[in-house]
């Protein structure tokens, strides 16, 4: 998860400190937060800042006592699951496949784009222009979206919103949709602070208002019941969404 956190913006760095947050974990939150602090004018300090983030969000993809039994007999002196590992629960739990291979943030963007599409699939072609309507996509725009989904099908939706609105575009509709699916999973009251800071780091999604996505019914046979899952859920999506900024991985590879 390393490479994938120094990406991060310190608004990033704050939305993902607020969920690693416990009171009964192993984790060492007051570290966290001191170096959160810090982070704004020490590149050391956010360097320890990524380390111990890496640690706790791997330490959440374990139960407690299989945690502490790692710590003490394990080679792994950490104790936590791999990067890999934790992603290929989420996508479990949210019941998305995806290609295997390639790095932690290829995975955790093909994690994103997985979800997305199948929200996007998920529903008609009148929800989705309806959809688009209230995200402000222009009507000529939503049209040919529209055309090229009877044309083709809605097997791949992605590529085509991609191709028709931009990937900037594109990549805001992604946000909005994972941010509303967030919400559900945390709640909107605890979902407000992470869409504050995204706005202000995206002014494109005050036009296109997230949490406005009403995501479909394929997320209701979620199994999220543990603490530990309503952690690692949002921040693999979360993270999956940083990865995208600069690009997608697979993409740049088969350029």
């Amino acid at each position: 998860m390393k490479d994938i956190l120094f990406k991060c913006e310190y608004a990033d760095f704050e939305y993902l400190s607020s969920v690693l947050d416990s009171y009964v974990s192993f984790t060492d939150d007051s570290g966290r937060k001191e170096l959160l602090t810090r982070s704004q004018n020490s590149a050391s300090a956010k360097s320890q800042l990524i380390e111990i983030m890496d640690r706790q969000i791997r330490y959440y993809g374990s139960s407690d006592i299989a945690y502490a039994f790692r710590r003490v007999f394990s080679s792994n002196s950490d104790g936590g699951v791999s990067s890999l590992e934790l992603i290929e629960d989420v996508c479990e739990r949210l019941k998305v496949s995806i290609k295997h291979g390639g790095s932690v943030e290829g995975r955790l963007e093909r994690l994103v784009t997985a979800v997305v599409e199948k929200e996007l699939f998920s529903k008609s072609p009148s929800e989705l222009a309806e959809a688009f309507k209230k995200m402000g996509v222009g009507d000529a725009d939503a049209k040919l979206i529209m055309e090229h989904l009877v044309k083709n099908g809605k097997v791949a939706v992605l590529p085509i919103i991609i191709q028709v609105l931009g990937p900037k575009v594109a990549l805001s509709i992604i946000e909005t949709i994972i941010i509303s699916l967030i919400a559900q999973i945390v709640g909107r009251e605890a979902a407000k602070a992470l869409v504050k800071e995204v706005m202000k780091r995206n002014p494109l999604l005050n036009t296109l208002g997230p949490l406005m996505w009403a995501l479909s019914g394929a997320w209701l046979a979620y199994d999220l019941q543990g603490p530990a899952l309503r952690k690692i859920v949002p921040i693999c999506l979360y993270l999956g969404v940083v990865a995208l900024r600069d690009g997608s991985e697979d993409e740049r590879f088969a350029a």
